[in-house]
C-alpha cells in the first residue's frame, strides 16, 4: 500500500479515511481480491475520494461520480488521473501578475467567510488556476481548496468563532483555537501551497479510474460493475452542503440545493450491482432497522456497527460513545 495516499484527500469531517481499510476486507471477504483487476468499483458519493481511491490502490476499475463540485475536482485530480503531478513552478505561475487583483466568490465573502486577506489570495489563485489544462486545473484546485480548510480549526468553515477570528477580535476567540487562527495566516503563501501540492501528488499514482458529476440515481442506473459503495447523506444530520457548500462555489459550481435521494431509491437502482457496501448512520436509525431495510432490496451477508467519535476533541464523552457507524454488505 502506498504511504500517505490518501492525505491527498480533502480531511473534512465525514470522511472515510479511517474506515477504508474495513470496508476494504469486507469486500475481499466477498470478492477475492485477485478478482478485483478485472471488476468496477462504483462510487455515486465519492466526496473526499478517500474510498474511490484506496479502491484504485485496489486494483479496481474505479467510476466515481457525486453531485458536489469539489468531489467532483478531487475525483478528475486523483481517480481519473494516473499520471500527471504538480511540480513547483505550477504553483508558482498562480502569483503571476496577471490575477494580481482579481476578485471573485472569496471577495463577496469577506467578512462572512474570510478577511480581506484571505479573500485576496483565494480568488487571485483561483483564477490562475482555473486558467489551466486538466489535469491540472483539478490539482491545483484540490490543494487550494485543502488549504482553505487548514484556515479553519478542524477544517470547520463555520466554526462558532471564526467570525470573530477573521476581524480580528481574539478576545472572543476560543484560547485552544487562537493558535490556529494565528498560524493560518502564514498559509497564504507561495511556499504554503506548494507544500499542500505535494501532499496532493501522493494521491497520483497508476491505475483505472473515471470521475463525473452528476446525481446518484442517474449514476446507478447508467453505470454496471461488480462493487457498488453507497455513503449518502445521513437522515438528521448537517450534510456536506451546509457545511462545505462554499467550497463548491469556490470552484465554480453552484451549492446543492436539491434533496438527497432515499436510501430506498438507491437501493432499487443499484440491484443489478452483485455487491453492495453500504455505509450509514444518523439520528434514529439502528443497525437491525437497517439490515431490515437493505434485506427488502437484497440479501444481506454481513453487518455491523463501529465505534466512529466524528468530533472527539470538542464533543461530549456521551456523544462520543453514542457516534456509530453501520455497514452493510449485501450481495444480489
Amino acid at each position: 500500500m502506498r504511504s500517505g495516499f490518501l492525505d491527498a484527500t480533502p480531511a473534512y469531517l465525514g470522511n472515510k479515511r479511517r474506515l477504508c481499510p474495513l470496508i476494504f476486507a469486507l469486500i475481499e471477504e466477498q470478492l477475492p481480491r485477485q478478482s478485483w483487476a478485472a471488476s468496477r468499483f462504483l462510487d455515486p458519493f465519492c466526496g473526499s475520494c478517500a474510498v474511490a481511491l484506496y479502491a484504485k490502490t485496489g486494483g479496481f476499475q474505479v467510476s466515481a461520480s457525486d453531485v458536489s463540485e469539489l468531489a467532483a475536482t478531487t475525483a478528475r485530480a486523483l481517480v481519473a488521473n494516473s499520471h500527471v503531478r504538480l511540480q513547483q513552478e505550477d504553483v508558482l505561475a498562480l502569483f503571476a501578475d496577471g490575477h494580481k487583483n482579481s476578485e471573485g466568490v472569496a471577495a463577496r465573502q469577506v467578512r462572512a467567510a474570510f478577511s480581506e486577506q484571505e479573500a485576496g489570495f483565494l480568488d487571485r489563485v483561483l483564477a490562475a488556476a482555473r486558467e489551466r489544462p486538466e489535469p491540472k486545473r483539478s490539482l491545483l484546485l484540490l490543494a487550494i481548496t485543502k488549504l482553505v480548510l487548514r484556515l479553519r480549526p478542524m477544517s470547520l468553515l463555520t466554526a462558532s468563532d471564526a467570525g470573530a477570528a477573521i476581524v480580528g477580535d481574539y478576545d472572543r476567540v476560543s484560547p485552544r483555537r487562537l493558535g490556529h487562527y494565528l498560524r493560518a495566516r502564514q498559509l497564504l503563501s507561495p511556499d504554503a501551497l506548494w507544500a499542500v501540492a505535494q501532499e496532493v501528488n501522493k494521491g497520483v499514482f497508476g491505475g483505472r479510474g473515471e470521475a463525473g458529476r452528476g446525481d446518484a440515481i442517474e449514476f446507478l442506473v447508467g453505470e454496471s460493475g461488480e462493487v457498488v459503495y453507497l455513503d449518502p447523506p445521513y437522515p438528521g444530520t448537517s450534510d456536506y452542503r451546509g457545511a462545505y457548500g462554499l467550497l463548491d462555489e469556490l470552484l465554480g459550481g453552484e451549492r446543492v440545493s436539491l434533496p438527497a435521494p432515499t436510501l430506498d431509491d438507491l437501493l432499487g437502482a443499484s440491484r443489478h450491482i452483485p455487491l453492495l457496501v453500504l455505509s450509514y448512520g444518523g439520528p434514529g436509525v439502528d443497525l437491525d432497522g437497517l439490515v431490515s431495510r437493505v434485506g427488502r432490496h437484497r440479501p444481506v451477508l454481513r453487518a455491523l456497527a463501529v465505534p466512529y467519535p466524528h468530533l472527539p476533541s470538542i464533543a461530549s464523552e456521551e456523544k462520543n460513545a453514542r457516534n456509530q457507524e453501520f455497514i452493510v454488505v449485501a450481495g444480489s
